[in-house]
C-alpha cells in the first residue's frame, strides 16, 4: 500500500511533464506557423498611399484631393481611434461619400496600418507633432477639418491647441471628452494578451473558421461595408501589426495624455460637431447630455448630432453621417 502511495506522485509528475512538453511543442509550432504566415502576408501588404519620413521612420498618409479644390479650401483629416489595425481600410466606407465633394486624408500613427513601429513613447505631444509633420511632408496643406474617432479626440484637440491657425473645424466621431479619458479604464493588459494570441498563431488559425472574421468584427458591423480587398487588408493588418508595442504604449499613456490636454484647456475658436452613436436606441440621455457639455466646454460653437442606426465604430454603419458633418464644416467659411 505504501509503495502505491509513493508511486502516485511520481506518476502524476511524469504525466505533468509530458503535458508541459506537449504544450511547449504546440506553442512553438504556433509561433512558427505565425512566423511563416507573416512572411507571406508582407508581400501582399502594400501601402496604397505615401510613406513619408518622420523622425527617422516612415508614416503612411493616404490622400485624395478634390479635382477642383480651391487653394483656401480645407482638407478633411480622418484620425483613427485606439487599436484600429488598419485605419485606411477602417475608414474606407467614408471615401465614396467624400469623393468629388471634398479632399480628404488618413494619417496612420506609428504602429498602425502601413506605418512603421517606432521606439518613441506614445506621448500626446510627440504624436501630434508627428501628425503635423506627416501632413506637411505628404503635401496635404491646411486648413484642416479634423475628424477623429474615439481616443483620436486627444490628437485632434491637441493639434488644435498647437496649430490653431491650421484648423477650421472638428468632427468628433463617438468620442469621449479629454476629461472622460483621464479616468477611462486602461486596456493595456488586454492589448498585450491579444498580441500574444496573434503571435502564437491562434488568431491566424481561427481566421480559417468560417464566419470568424465577421464575428470578431461584430462591433464594426461585421465588415459589411468593406470591399473584399479592404477586408483582406484589414485581416493582414491584424496578423502583422495589431496590438504592437506602440499601440499598447498609447493605451498606457492615455491618462497622462488626457491630463496634458486638459491642463491647457481653453475654448477652441472653431466649430465642433459631435456625432453620437445611438447604439440602436440604447444610448442614454445622460450620455447625450455629457456630449453636449463636452462641446459647450471645449468650443465656442458646438453641435451634438445623434446618429441613428449606428454603434461606436460609426464609419462601419453610417459613413454618410461622418461625410456630411465634415463637408458642412469644410464649406462653413464660404457661407
Amino acid at each position: 500500500m505504501e509503495k502505491k502511495t509513493k508511486a502516485l506522485p511520481r506518476k502524476l509528475m511524469r504525466v505533468g511533464k509530458r503535458m508541459l512538453s506537449f504544450l511547449l511543442l504546440l506553442l512553438l509550432a504556433g509561433f512558427l506557423y505565425q512566423w511563416f504566415g507573416e512572411r507571406s502576408d508582407r508581400q501582399a501588404y502594400i501601402a496604397p498611399g505615401q510613406r513619408v519620413e518622420v523622425n527617422g521612420h516612415r508614416m503612411h498618409v493616404y490622400h485624395e484631393k478634390k479635382p477642383d479644390k480651391a487653394a483656401d479650401e480645407g482638407t478633411i483629416v480622418l484620425i483613427a481611434g485606439w487599436g484600429t489595425p488598419n485605419p485606411y481600410a477602417n475608414f474606407s466606407p467614408v471615401y465614396d461619400k467624400l469623393r468629388g465633394q471634398g479632399s480628404f486624408a488618413v494619417v496612420e500613427r506609428f504602429g498602425y496600418g502601413y506605418s512603421d513601429v517606432t521606439d518613441e513613447k506614445r506621448e500626446i505631444d510627440t504624436m501630434t507633432q508627428e501628425l503635423h509633420e506627416a501632413l506637411e511632408k505628404a503635401g496635404v496643406r491646411p486648413p484642416y477639418v479634423l475628424a477623429a474617432h474615439s481616443l483620436g479626440v486627444l490628437e485632434s484637440i491637441r493639434f488644435s491647441q498647437f496649430y490653431p491657425e491650421e484648423v477650421t473645424g472638428l468632427v468628433m466621431i463617438d468620442t469621449g471628452s479629454p476629461e472622460f479619458y483621464e479616468t477611462f479604464r486602461s486596456q493595456a493588459m488586454q492589448s498585450q494578451l491579444q498580441r500574444i494570441a496573434i503571435k502564437s498563431g491562434i488568431v491566424r488559425a481561427l481566421y480559417h473558421v468560417p464566419g470568424f472574421a465577421e464575428r470578431v468584427a461584430s462591433g464594426r458591423n461585421g465588415l459589411k461595408l468593406l470591399s473584399p480587398e479592404m477586408k483582406e487588408q484589414d485581416r493582414l493588418a491584424t496578423m502583422l501589426i495589431a496590438n504592437n508595442k506602440n499601440v499598447t504604449d498609447e493605451m498606457r499613456q492615455m491618462h497622462a495624455n488626457a491630463r496634458k490636454v486638459v491642463e491647457d484647456k481653453q475654448k477652441l475658436n472653431v466649430p465642433m460637431t459631435i456625432l453620437v452613436a445611438d447604439n440602436f436606441g440604447r444610448t442614454s440621455e445622460e450620455r447625450i447630455a455629457a456630449q453636449r457639455q463636452f462641446g459647450e466646454s471645449w468650443a465656442n460653437q458646438s453641435e451634438v448630432v445623434v446618429v441613428q442606426g449606428s454603434r461606436h465604430s460609426m464609419q462601419a454603419y453610417q459613413p454618410q453621417a461622418i461625410a456630411d458633418a465634415a463637408l458642412e464644416l469644410i464649406h462653413t467659411k464660404d457661407k
